[in-house]
């Protein structure tokens, strides 16, 4: 297979091994990872080790310039992307709900939804001219403690 899926949040937890399954499954994966380098080399390492394609890129998918260098150095390497899944969560302070404001709550929003905006924007148009494409949110965030 000649796809690529492009994984952000994937240097651990529900990134990196949705990574190692689509790697598994042929796709030639992008591992993005915003400041766990030696992780997302580790998984790179493993999909590689075991076969696959992977590559490492790292980028903070809140920023606009960031998302485009990572979106284009991957269609530099492979030409496309397939399959975008949107996994990077945008840290912030756990609290009990009784505690939490609406401006903590509104500003992780605001910034997990701006960046899921500018990765499908930068993505999306090429996906349409293909005539292929897959976006993905991982629902299970209590699961999911990648800060990325």
């Amino acid at each position: 297979m000649s796809r690529v899926a492009m994984i952000t949040g994937a240097s651990r937890g529900i990134g990196a091994a949705t990574a190692r399954v689509l790697a598994e499954r042929g796709f030639r994966v992008v591992v993005n990872y915003h400041s766990s380098a030696q992780e997302a080399e580790e998984v790179v390492a493993a999909i590689t080790g075991a076969g696959g394609a992977a590559v490492a890129i790292k980028a903070d998918v809140t920023v606009p310039d960031d998302v485009a260098t990572m979106v284009g150095d991957t269609e530099k390497r492979w030409g496309q992307v397939d399959v975008l899944v949107h996994n990077a969560l945008i840290p912030y302070d756990i609290t009990s709900f009784a505690d939490l404001t609406w401006e903590q709550l509104g500003g992780k929003l605001d910034r997990e939804l701006h960046a899921a905006f500018l990765l499908a924007k930068a993505v999306v148009p090429g996906m349409i001219s293909r005539g292929y494409s897959r976006l993905l949110v991982p629902m299970s965030e209590a699961e999911n403690h990648d800060t990325e």
